[in-house]
Formats: structure tokens, C-alpha cells, sequence
């Protein structure tokens, strides 16, 4: 649809063979600012897959390896937050920013993203790492490293599976959320925003225009599962198995 002309996309009955055009995509990048809305996603959706990762992976690992007191609930508050509804939850955070100042920013979207996956990451990973046998760190560290050093060495590179499994569901979130960044931005808007903005321009629903958005939208989810597919499927295979237990 998004190289059809709009006299082929409305033709009854539809029109199988058409003459393609590239109309439709010279009139967005004519008559919107994608490129902004394109940035502003890479930007947010990358910072809060990687920062998720950061913070996500060591948490995930302590609560995987270590024992300590009331451990059942913490693992039950994390899974709990990821539950929560996004209604409820977009008031505070309205708030919040705006009292700091930072509504309608990237920061304010990043930390928001950071936020919801969090919890997730911390979950799936917590499942790898319990899959990966304590006899490899031990062995590591009876070899002279640490538990930091034997975690960076051994936990880490063999729960890559996860990882990239992690890391993709968390980017095809925070690329694809709309409510959030919907309510947290005006001027700064995320790709998704942008494309719901001329979903109805006057009396006309620009079809081609929307189909060809849609297709540049799909297009960095698309080449992140690509870079990341060695992983990919042993790492859901993990979270299956995981899962099932």
C-alpha cells in the first residue's frame, strides 16, 4: 500500500497490479518532520535498552545466586511493577516531570522506558543465570578470580542468549510505545506520536502516507533482530524453558 497511489488504494474492487510510486514517502519527509521523530526514538529507545541492561543484568544476577532475607518479596515487588497498567501509573509520572522540569524532554521518556523494562529484564535474565551451573564460577574462582571477576567472566558471556533476547524485546517496546510518549511529549514526539498526528488530515485519511510511516517504522526493529538473530533463538529457547519450570 505505502507505493500505491491513492486512486489504486481506493479502487473497488482492489487493484492487484498497480504502477509503484515513491509519492507517498516524499510527501512525509515534505510535509512532516520524521526525521526528528526518527532521531528522538533511536535516542530514547537505545539509552533505555542500554541503561535497562545495566542495571537489569547485575540485579538479576544477585537475586539469581545470592540468598538473603526476604528475597520471595522483592522478586514478587519487581514482578508487580511490570503489572501495573500504564493509566495508572502515567499520572505520577506526569507529575514528576513536570515538577522537575523535564516533561516534554528525551530524559523524561528514557527513564520513563527504563522504568517498565526493568522489570522485565530483571525477570528473564534471573532465569539464565539460574540455567548456568555454579561449578563453572566456582571453578573460576578456585582459578584465583573473584565473584565480581568470575560474574564478568563466566555468568555474563555465557548468558549472552539472554541478553540479546532481552535487549530486543525491550527496544521493540520502547520503539513501538505510544501512551507514554503520547502524554510525556509535545514537541519532542517519538516516531509512533508523529504518525498518529496525520492519521486524518482535514476529511481524508492519507492510507499510502500512513502505510509508507509505517514501513520506515518497521524498519530499525527489523535490523536489530537481524544484527542480534545468533542469539535469538537460543535466548528464547532459555526464556521457554524458563518458563516451563
Amino acid at each position: 500500500m505505502s507505493f500505491k497511489q491513492r486512486v489504486d488504494i481506493m479502487s473497488v474492487p482492489p487493484k492487484w497490479a498497480f504502477q509503484p510510486t515513491w509519492s507517498n514517502y516524499i510527501w512525509l519527509l515534505e510535509h512532516y518532520n520524521l526525521q526528528n521523530a526518527i532521531l528522538n526514538s533511536i535516542v530514547v529507545s537505545l539509552s533505555a535498552t542500554f541503561i535497562s541492561l545495566l542495571l537489569g543484568i547485575p540485579a538479576a544476577y544477585v537475586l539469581a545466586r545470592f540468598q538473603f532475607s526476604h528475597k520471595s518479596d522483592v522478586e514478587f515487588w519487581i514482578a508487580t511493577t511490570r503489572m501495573l497498567p500504564p493509566v495508572v501509573v502515567i499520572i505520577p509520572f506526569y507529575f514528576i516531570w513536570m515538577s522537575l522540569h523535564l516533561l516534554d524532554t528525551r530524559t523524561s521518556l528514557t527513564v520513563t522506558y527504563l522504568v517498565i523494562n526493568l522489570p522485565l529484564i530483571i525477570w528473564l535474565m534471573m532465569g539464565f543465570f539460574r540455567s548456568i551451573p555454579r561449578e563453572m564460577e566456582e571453578a573460576a574462582q578456585v582459578d584465583g578470580a573473584t565473584k565480581l571477576g568470575s560474574f564478568l567472566r563466566v555468568a555474563v558471556p555465557l548468558s549472552l542468549p539472554g541478553v540479546a533476547a532481552s535487549s530486543i524485546l525491550s527496544f521493540i517496546f520502547n520503539w513501538n510505545e505510544f501512551f507514554f510518549a503520547f502524554v510525556l511529549t509535545s514537541t519532542n514526539r517519538t516516531l509512533p506520536v508523529e504518525i498518529a498526528s496525520f492519521m486524518a488530515v482535514g476529511l481524508e485519511v492519507k492510507y499510502g502516507e500512513m502505510a509508507a510511516a509505517g514501513v520506515i517504522a518497521s524498519i530499525p526493529s527489523i535490523l536489530f533482530a537481524i544484527l542480534a538473530r545468533r542469539y535469538i533463538v537460543s535466548g528464547f529457547r532459555g526464556i521457554a524453558g524458563f518458563t516451563s519450570k
